[in-house]
């Protein structure tokens, strides 16, 4: 079947904000019959963070360190000899299709691709890199998205950090509008197979409908980490909610202010606040968010020190790498009590487990 003149074995790449549904998205393309994508190999951003002169057999060695393919529990012997000999770093991105192609093969798939939302700002390379890839940009309303970035160790406590990351990921995708195909979270959500259908037909295949129920067709090998955040995906879908109507009327209208752009772009109205409520004014909105910048800034400060730490292997493996990690958002371990984080498995297919050896 052709996609848009492409072929039909286009990679498949699902983007978006974090916390916007595409875990959800990512579980229901997978349980189609054909279609296999892997869980945030987060290949370009590893790839971002080593050190651009260093080769790309370095880089490959590298990638097989880190926790996005370490989950994915794939021996290490068959990736090397796929690619055999690289030539160059310019050829860094056969490590991801290989990737990519593997975990789907080992789940009897035809198609493959991969679910990383921070690809949202690679996309010009993803493009370049898989010619006729087939991108979905899933996207979830603002106020929804930050209320429950809020909650999550890996983000920010501050309104302020989070929409940054929102409306950085709109402008990320705007220029690639006419070769992407945008959905909204609240739109799956309330007719699963009228989009379903849509985003099959963007891929190029036919609709399934197990696609509907991914719940009873999860994936045969490990393919998502054991994180408390990530198992609400692969539940049956829910009716949608406005989730975020429990935030209070200064948040609501914060969040609108910072995020208005973006909002504006996906379709999004500002709240109608119910009756009796005081509206919130303009000065105390700006004064809102000016309070939440010192706790934007303490996490970006975190976050930078994660990154740092990241352009070396041994991160992976290093104790105070999950020090730090718990830096980012103190607060929002309180909603996973007793959760300690898993540390990655052993990298399968390499001697000692050291990177290099080969099987």
């Amino acid at each position: 079947m052709a996609v848009g003149g492409e072929r039909a074995d286009a990679p498949i790449f699902v983007v978006g904000t974090g916390r916007s549904g595409t875990t959800l998205l990512r579980r229901m393309l997978s349980a189609h019959p054909r279609i296999h994508l892997t869980h945030e190999l987060s290949f370009y951003v590893w790839d971002q963070l080593f050190d651009r002169g260093a080769s790309a057999a370095e880089l490959l060695d590298y990638f097989l360190r880190s926790f996005s393919f370490r989950w994915l529990e794939l021996p290490a012997a068959p990736l090397r000899e796929r690619l055999g000999a690289l030539a160059g770093r310019e050829e860094g991105h056969r490590i991801f299709r290989e990737a990519m192609q593997l975990a789907a093969e080992r789940e009897g798939k035809a198609r493959f691709g991969d679910k990383t939302p921070s690809h949202a700002a690679h996309l010009g390379r993803l493009l370049a890199d898989f010619p006729g890839a087939r991108v979905i940009h899933i996207v979830r309303d603002p106020r929804g998205t930050l209320l429950s970035l809020s909650r999550m160790p890996w983000a920010s406590a501050s309104d302020v950090a989070n929409a940054l990351l929102y409306e950085n990921d709109w402008r990320a995708t705007e220029p690639f509008l006419e070769k992407i195909l945008r959905l909204r979270l609240e739109d799956l959500l309330a007719d699963p197979e009228a989009r379903m259908r849509e985003v099959l037909a963007f891929v190029g295949e036919d609709f399934d409908p197990a696609v509907l129920a991914h719940a009873e067709h999860p994936s045969r090998f490990p393919s998502t980490p054991p994180l408390p955040w990530l198992s609400s995906s692969g539940r049956p879908r829910g009716a949608p909610t406005a989730q975020w109507e429990g935030l209070t009327p200064l948040r609501i209208r914060r969040i609108e202010g910072l995020c208005q752009k973006s909002m504006r772009a996906y379709g999004y109205e500002a709240a109608s606040l119910p009756g009796g409520t005081r509206e919130p004014g303009g000065l105390r909105v700006l004064l809102s968010i000016l309070g939440q910048i010192p706790e934007a800034l303490r996490f970006a400060f975190h976050f930078a020190r994660l990154g740092m730490m990241h352009r070396r292997a041994e991160a992976f493996d290093d104790p105070r790498r999950d020090r730090i990690f718990a830096r980012l958002n103190p607060r929002a371990w309180s909603h996973y009590p007793g959760f300690v984080m898993p540390p990655p498995p052993p990298l399968l297919g390499e001697r000692d487990g050291s990177v290099g050896s080969g099987s």
